[in-house]
């Protein structure tokens, strides 16, 4: 891996496209006070020179020969004690699926109103063409499951062959494996979201409990202090679509949120909007409307924020063709425009099934967090 080590601000080493670096993945790491500082200076290697030694290797920007570093036998034996804790390989592959710097990478064009607790419920009214030929296309483009950059196996087609290539985050937990980790979570949220409001001591407890549990799944630690009042505040936002003070939302947040909706399928269950979810959409909204003459973002997709992230195809700060793609980062109006969108597009899925149905041929209605983890695959 390159150092590329600068004493340049994160926020301009990233506008610029350096990402697979030694100093980026370091700041990343490092608390945010450390963050705009070079990490990955040769003092640092040279500390650290039982885990890391000086190679040269190849800058993917310009494709320029540059110092870098690679791992010891000792480093390579602790990546793999990584690979084989789950908790662990999921904060790694979060690294990597932009989930774990959102914290502190606002757009700058948006940075006034991160955090503002004013959004308000958000109903689009999404075209129905849009909705059926964004369903047409995944069915029909091939897709190759891919983990760590690395195509895994052969291309699948279809929604549910995508469905059974999901995995988080490890290929070895696939679609099953997941579900069955979900289910004792999910039990939890719907007896939390049954008595929102009036938690007992012991509710209160297992409330920040259930947080914790959610960011350890998702490989996102939340930097920021939380008692049980800041999880209470997401779940209400979260069950009556409007956004309540003290509700704070980033990458880690809308896992509870859309577990805390799961129980109010069909109707009004929120899905886990992150880099990978939303780009899976954006692009391929994008291509859709650019095809048919547009330019700008229409104002039924206004709110379908875009998440910064990185790894797969998100290299690009902003890669798609229409102009007026707003920010989504830690914004409540994306994450219930988004599960609005991804409602549509599993009652559209549901539907044509549905007429496909031969007699008692026992087809499965697609749920919101199925529909979910086959964009979540797809936004890589």
């Amino acid at each position: 891996m390159p150092r590329l080590a600068a004493n340049e601000s994160l926020a301009n080493r990233l506008s610029t496209g350096v990402r697979f670096a030694l100093d980026i993945m370091c700041r990343m790491l490092a608390t945010p006070p450390y963050r705009n500082a070079k990490q990955a200076s040769l003092e640092m290697v040279d500390a650290n020179l039982h885990l890391l030694e000086h190679a040269m290797t190849v800058n993917p920007i310009g494709g320029l020969t540059v110092k870098g570093v690679r791992l010891t036998a000792l480093g390579r034996e602790l990546l793999e004690e990584i690979r084989v804790a789950p908790a662990l390989e999921a904060i790694a592959d979060a690294w990597d699926a932009g989930d774990g710097m959102q914290e502190d990478m606002a757009d700058t064009e948006d940075a006034g109103d991160v955090l503002h607790t004013s959004d308000q419920t958000v109903q689009p009214d999404f075209p129905n063409v849009i909705i059926e030929q964004l369903v047409t296309d995944i069915e029909t483009d091939e897709f190759i499951p891919t983990y760590r950059n690395r195509p895994l196996g052969a291309p699948v087609s279809g929604w549910r062959a995508r469905l059974y290539a999901y995995f988080w985050p490890h290929p070895a937990t696939g679609y099953a494996e997941t579900s069955a980790v979900l289910a004792p979570m999910l039990d939890t949220a719907r007896q939390l979201a049954d008595s929102v409001g009036k938690w007992s001591e012991g509710q209160k407890r297992l409330a920040v409990e259930f947080a914790a549990g959610v960011f350890v799944w998702g490989g996102v630690s939340q930097r920021q202090a939380y008692e049980w009042q800041q999880v209470e505040a997401v779940f209400a936002s979260a069950i009556e679509g409007r956004v309540r003070d003290g509700a704070r939302m980033n990458s880690g947040w809308t896992k509870v949120a859309a577990f805390a909706t799961a129980h109010l399928e069909p109707e009004h269950g929120l899905v886990i909007w992150d880099s990978r979810v939303a780009h899976s959409l954006i692009r391929r909204i994008d291509r859709i409307l650019l095809n048919q003459g547009y330019r700008e973002v229409p104002a039924q997709f206004g709110r379908i924020g875009r998440v910064p992230g990185r790894g797969g195809s998100r290299t690009q700060r902003n890669p798609y063709a229409l102009t007026g793609w707003r920010s989504g980062y830690q914004k409540w109006s994306s994450v219930y425009a988004g599960s609005a969108l991804v409602r549509a597009i599993r009652d559209e899925l549901n539907n044509r099934e549905r007429r496909s149905a031969t007699g008692d041929s026992g087809w499965q209605p697609w749920t919101l967090r199925e529909v979910e983890m086959v964009l979540f695959m797809d936004g890589y």
